[in-house]
């Protein structure tokens, strides 16, 4: 708590006094489009970018150190910018961090989430961190996949993958798939885009399986989640699935 103290309202300030060059915000309009509830500066993604990579006066600290002041940071602040600072830095270490450490460390902010734009690149940080620390992970994953929290559960099946042609290794299609199947009929709007999502990426890495578990789900498959679920599939495939789907609903 001590560094949540010291350095967030200088965070603050730093972020504020960004405001005034911002040429390419329109704050009701963006804090709509983000769905959060946490306080909001206004500051476009580039000028947030803009902020961080100015630099902080801790900088000169171990990376560890600056984990867990942005650590803090996450847990104590009520700010929507401050927020994705502390992602912008985990971002920018991912693979200079400790693995184990960052996984630790990071494994709790889901609980926090509120949007779907830290929430994606949540998923960025765990489909990397998947990697690596497969077995801790995945076991976190498969609680999130049944658990209350929306954001939870949507980050249970995102968080396996993000971009499949950002991993340089993936799990096994058994392992994958299951994943989603609790949550085909899951009533959440941004889990249900999670699940067309994830769809997607696993058959850009498994079509044939991903495939075939289409034509078993089709019927099932919510609107929200069937567009981004055949959007690589071949023309011949999304032909037969649309109309497969048409007469079963």
């Amino acid at each position: 708590m001590n560094h949540f103290k010291i350095y967030h309202p200088r965070i603050i300030k730093k972020l504020r006094s960004g405001l005034s060059t911002d040429k390419k915000t329109k704050f009701k309009d963006l804090k709509k489009y983000i769905g959060t509830k946490y306080d909001f500066i206004g500051l476009s993604v580039p000028k947030q970018r803009e902020v961080f990579h100015a630099g902080y006066e801790f900088n000169y600290l171990s990376l560890s150190e600056q984990l867990e002041i942005w650590n803090e940071i996450w847990l104590f602040s009520k700010s929507y910018e401050a927020l994705s600072q502390s992602l912008f830095f985990v971002e920018k270490h991912l693979r200079l961090l400790d693995s184990r450490e960052l996984w630790q460390t990071t494994m709790n902010w889901t609980g926090k989430v509120d949007n779907w734009a830290h929430s994606d690149s949540l998923s960025a940080i765990y489909s990397y961190l998947l990697e690596i620390e497969t077995k801790s992970v995945y076991s976190r994953l498969k609680l999130w996949n049944s658990s209350r929290n929306p954001w939870e559960r949507r980050q249970s099946i995102v968080g396996l993958m993000e971009y499949s042609r950002k991993r340089s290794k993936v799990l096994a299609v058994n392992k994958l798939l299951p994943m989603v199947k609790p949550l085909l009929t899951d009533e959440n709007y941004f889990v249900q885009k999670g699940v067309g999502w994830t769809l997607r990426e696993v058959g850009n890495v498994y079509p044939n399986e991903t495939w075939n578990f289409l034509l078993k789900h089709h019927s099932v498959i919510t609107s929200v989640a069937f567009s981004p679920a055949i959007e690589k599939l071949d023309t011949e495939r999304r032909v037969r699935i649309k109309a497969l789907r048409k007469k079963t609903r």
